[in-house]
């Protein structure tokens, strides 16, 4: 007979707070107690991952931490909740769930599989509480006179529904108390850094003709492969901060490390400087994606991801989304899809199909957002791997260019997510006497 043997997707990252009674969300642990025929699997902890499913019902996946995998990354056949009763089957294990929540919050019920029937209680260790901007604002204006790691603890159990925009980004900033309130709001904010604005907050400028979006795309390809490879030979500091989820620990994202590498673009081409030390946190993580960083990073900033990206978005239905309010003024945001197929976009060294957005100065064709998300295969172990890059501009010899200024990098790997949260600065001029201090600093 089959055991359930399955491993996780991960979908929340917050222990403590609780959600609303009918909101079933997030990750669920418990343990098999002993029964009839209840195999090898007793004792074993198991992860239960539910989450919305796009018809607005559920969906979920079983982990087994206690056995090597034999089925697979198997999804719940088929899941209901009604009046507080838990219902779930997976077919492939000819196996069924069913409990009740409780008013303390757990669900107690069994598992039937064949002729076993096993106690099977579950309790919900991973939450996350769900805001929109406005709602963080105000929870950032009334712990303005809270300790510093109050207000980080209170912040690490949310997660925003929608992206903030800059101005409503600079007023919470000015509320957060501390370092460590700090470092969990950019975590906050980086993860919903790929999402949309809120609809209130897009302006209400008329779409452009169709012509007038050619003339921007068509401005956007010349920036890309003129205006960059004009830029100055230069050189700046990328600082990362990286930070860590492991589910089998129950920890949510938490610091691992904070790497810097010098960055040269000469004559049209990038380079980083390749020495480098590795911090304690670094060592015990796989380097998956050619990072010093745990986790997904980016290269090619300065140019080749945007020629990656145009190109690509340019043959995969490149189309007009909206507009947004930037620091200059009104920006233009395309959309696009990419197959594997078509894709120039590899991560771990594979093809990947993405989707994104591209943001541009209307004026000048110049990129000001970069996002790629990319769209993993079935049966794929990564199930995510998402870039944005962001440009502004630079001062350099008296000259203001546009160049990089921010990143971040987001990945999940089953039960392990990494962001990577990047700041571009210390802009130079590269002259025949300018020094580069040789090293790739990790400093835990």
């Amino acid at each position: 007979m089959k055991q359930l043997t399955l491993f996780l997707i991960a979908l929340a990252s917050f222990s403590g707070a609780a959600l609303p009674a009918q909101d079933i969300s997030g990750i669920w642990v418990g343990k098999l107690v002993p029964g009839r025929n209840i195999g090898s699997l007793y004792g074993s902890r198991i992860l239960l991952t539910i989450s919305k499913a796009e018809n607005g019902g559920w969906k979920a996946v079983l982990s087994n931490t206690g056995q090597a995998l034999e089925n697979g990354d198997l999804p719940v056949t088929s899941i209901t909740f009604e009046n507080r009763s838990l219902k779930f089957a997976i077919a492939a294990l000819h196996g069924q769930y069913e409990g009740d929540l409780k008013p303390d919050g757990a669900i107690a019920g069994h598992w039937t599989q064949g002729d076993g029937w096993r106690q099977f209680d579950l309790r919900r260790t991973l939450v996350t509480v769900h805001v929109t901007g406005e709602q963080l604002e105000q929870t950032l204006s009334a712990a303005r006179v809270k300790p510093d790691k109050k207000v980080a603890e209170q912040l690490s159990g949310l997660e925003l529904t929608e992206r903030m925009s800059a101005a409503r980004l600079a007023r919470c900033v000015a509320d957060l108390p501390g370092p460590l309130a700090k470092q969990a709001f950019t975590v906050l904010i980086d993860k919903s850094a790929f999402l949309d604005l809120p609809a209130g907050e897009i302006p209400s400028l008329q779409k452009p003709e169709v012509e007038a979006q050619q003339q921007m795309i068509s401005l956007t390809v010349d920036y890309v492969h003129k205006t960059i490879h004009q830029l100055p030979n230069l050189f700046a500091t990328r600082n990362t901060v990286s930070f860590e989820e492991d589910l089998w620990m129950d920890r949510p994202l938490h610091s691992t490390g904070k790497f810097s590498a010098i960055v040269l673009y000469r004559d049209g081409d990038e380079k980083i400087n390749p020495a480098r030390s590795r911090s304690s946190e670094e060592r015990g993580h796989p380097n998956l994606f050619q990072s010093g960083a745990p986790g997904l990073t980016t290269s090619g900033e300065f140019g080749p991801i945007l020629g990656t990206a145009i190109i690509d978005a340019d043959q995969g239905d490149l189309v007009w989304s909206h507009w947004e309010e930037g620091a200059a003024g009104p920006e233009a945001v395309f959309r696009y899809a990419v197959t594997a197929k078509n894709s120039h976009y590899k991560v771990d060294q594979e093809l990947s199909g993405y989707r994104g957005e591209i943001a541009i100065d209307p004026a000048t064709g110049a990129i000001l957002r970069l996002v790629l998300r990319s769209d993993p295969q079935p049966g794929d172990p990564l199930l995510r791997a998402d870039i944005l890059v962001e440009y502004g501009p630079v001062e350099l010899g008296g000259k203001t260019y546009i160049c990089p200024v921010r990143g971040v990098a987001l990945s999940r790997v089953y039960i392990q997510e990494w962001l990577n949260d990047v700041v571009f600065d210390q802009y130079h001029l590269y002259r025949a006497e300018s020094r580069i201090l040789p090293g790739y600093n990790a400093n835990p």
